[in-house]
């Protein structure tokens, strides 16, 4: 389990009877201790407001589940396990963003994450999904890192690559998928975002950041890339450098530095 966050007084009721359950468990598990899970419908909360909500308070490890309306306790517990089963981000997907991310820190190098999804969701999504990793994996590069998050959306991890050229590369992406998919063509959002290693940085952060890029370019009309602001300046102040001199380039037919 995270580290406790401090007990806030002040926390609207939601949060201070989940405080209330936390301060009544152990910090660390037990050794062949029992375990349980605990349900609990919350009426008039969506899945956006539950993943601000979580980040801000540090209640990560608290799985939420969307339910369509009322449903009987079993129908509950069912979706609750038939969503928790698919949409638990992969351990080799959340095992490289951690060993990536600690690689960015440690080297100062950059780093990128890009969230893709069908806008259409009436196709049948296990097979359109691992037809889209199938040609993400061709398309990336060999130490890049490509998987199926969610069961709805697919991963990309761009080692070492500026904000701005995995920008390009996603777009790249999007165009081959539209021409290149199974079947049909295909149109799909994409959320990115990029990280400097200049400040600490879980990978649950790191996903959630490029889920509300991901979120934006749907909420826009879907079939178009978002890019989520940069989660460290020192990221801001290169990407800020790059696009200047791609700038000038253009404008003057000399890179930065020429007489």
């Amino acid at each position: 389990m995270p580290k406790r966050k401090p007990y806030n007084q002040d926390a609207p009721p939601l949060l201070d009877e989940l405080r209330s359950i936390e301060a009544c468990s152990p910090e660390e598990p037990v050794d062949k201790a029992a375990s349980l899970c605990l349900l609990r419908v919350v009426a008039g909360l969506d899945g956006p407001t539950w993943s601000s909500l979580s980040v801000s308070h540090g209640l990560e490890h608290w799985h939420a589940v969307p339910l369509p309306g009322p449903l009987p306790r079993a129908e509950v517990l069912a979706q609750a396990l038939g969503h928790l089963a698919a949409s638990t981000p992969a351990p080799g997907l959340r095992g490289f963003l951690r060993m990536e991310i600690e690689r960015s820190r440690a080297c100062q190098v950059p780093l990128a994450l890009a969230l893709i999804q069908p806008d259409a969701p009436e196709l049948p999504a296990a097979a359109l999904l691992h037809g889209l990793l199938e040609l993400a994996q061709s398309l990336t590069r060999s130490f890049d890192h490509a998987a199926l998050l969610g069961g709805e959306r697919l991963a990309l991890v761009f080692s070492g690559s500026p904000l701005t050229e995995a920008e390009r590369m996603v777009g790249a992406m999007l165009r081959r998928m539209r021409t290149q998919s199974p079947g049909s063509s295909l149109l799909c959002s994409a959320g990115l975002a990029g990280y400097g290693g200049c400040v600490e940085l879980s990978p649950d952060e790191f996903l959630e950041r490029a889920m509300q890029a991901l979120e934006n370019a749907r909420g826009l009309g879907g079939n178009r890339l978002e890019v989520a602001a940069p989660v460290d300046v020192c990221l801001a102040s290169r990407d800020t450098l790059v696009r200047a001199s791609e700038k000038h380039f253009l404008f003057t037919g000399k890179k930065a530095g020429d007489t």
